[in-house]
This record gives C-alpha cells, structure tokens and sequence, in this order.
C-alpha cells in the first residue's frame, strides 16, 4: 500500500479524475500491442482506434468545469469516446463510461458499492449496445469478469485495497478465457475456428484499461 489512498474507503473526486487520466498514458504504450493483437484476427487497428477514443476523453476531461460528481464525469468523458469514431470501439466503451457514471450520478467519491454498481451498469450497457453475451469473445468477458469478481467482494464485505486486486486478477482471467473461444461478434467471426487460440483485442484493451484504474487507485 502506498501513501494513504487505501487508508479510507472511497476515491475522491480528484484521484478519480487522475485515474482517467492515466487510462490513455496506458493506452499509448500497449497500442502496437493491441494493434498486433488485433492484426490476428482483424484490422490490425485496434490500439491506434482505442487510444485516439480515450486521447479525446482526455481533453473532454481538461476542459470539464469541475462540479466533484464522479458520475457526471464518467459520463462526460463516455460520451466523447462515444462520438470519438472507431467502428464499434467508441460508442461500446463510451457506453460503458456512461452507464457506470449513471450508477453513481451524485457521488463525490466512491465506495466499493459503487465500484461495484457502476462496473455492472458498464456490463449491462454493453450488452443491450452490443447485442453481445459473455463467452462469445469480446470486452464483455473482461468487463463480466470484474464484475462478478466485485459484487462477491461487497457481499463479503472485503476492503476496498482486497477488492481492487481481486478484480485485476478477474480481469486477467476473463481477457485470458477469450484465448479459447472461437468468435462469435464483429468482424472475426468470419475467421471462425481460425479465431481460436487469440485473445479478443477488445477484452484486452479492456483489462489494460481496468488495470490502470486499479493500479492508480492502488497507489
């Protein structure tokens, strides 16, 4: 544990805000990573389009008048991913954000409730926009994850510091599970059985994504 951040039990505001920020430093250096991972089952564009998405988000965020609701600030910063372009990327990450930031609209910092409720609103979101389920190698296998990873935490009522590492290792797990799937969404789906043997670039992204919050909230 560093510093005193795990001492308490919510994130303010502000390292929230910081958090985010990291996000698209963690993007910079795994983009030719993802765009590799993408290459084997798709355009190869992934970690380019990804980062780009959350690079605007960025600077939704530096432009943002500061009002300490970590809900309107996800969905803020959600809803410029949405519109940043990319395919599917944008809108299902920024949906993601916008839905996580609808669940805890009005907090000025978060508990581990609302790590857990907006993680599951993330999940619901891409769903209903994807059309998508878990096991069909995407994002969502990550997302799901985390999700289920931090919903076992708050009925056991763990720390929020016990919790957070539990979820990195979930989400591991889940990226790593889309190895062994065969695609079922998007453009790999036509490769079928050839899918198989690859992560899912999206349940990729996703964990670095999700890593990085962590870590940063860690720290």
């Amino acid at each position: 544990m560093k510093g005193n951040a795990m001492s308490k039990k919510e994130i303010p505001y502000s390292k929230v805000k910081k958090m985010l920020e990291g996000i698209v430093d963690t993007l910079r250096e795994k983009k030719e990573y993802l765009n590799r991972l993408d290459a084997e089952i798709g355009d190869g564009d992934h970690g380019r389009t990804v980062f780009e998405a959350f690079e605007k988000g960025l600077d939704k965020i530096k432009l943002e008048k500061k009002d300490s609701d970590v809900g309107n600030l996800l969905k803020e910063v959600g809803r410029t991913i949405a519109f940043s372009g990319g395919a599917a990327t944008g809108p299902l990450f920024g949906t993601a954000f916008i839905e996580a930031g609808k669940a805890i609209e009005g907090r000025r910092e978060i508990r581990l409730e609302d790590w857990s409720r907006s993680v599951k609103a993330a999940e619901e979101g891409i769903k209903k926009r994807g059309r998508a389920q878990v096991g069909e190698k995407t994002m969502l296998d990550t997302i799901h994850s985390v999700s289920e990873s931090l919903q076992k935490s708050v009925y056991r009522k763990e720390s929020l510091e016990k919790a957070l590492i539990r979820a990195e290792k979930a989400a591991r797990e889940g990226m790593e599970s889309t190895r062994d799937i065969v695609s079922k969404r998007g453009r790999s789906s036509r490769l079928g059985e050839r899918t198989k043997g690859h992560l899912d670039p999206g349940a990729a992204s996703s964990y670095y994504i999700l890593k990085s919050i962590i870590k940063d909230c860690l720290d």
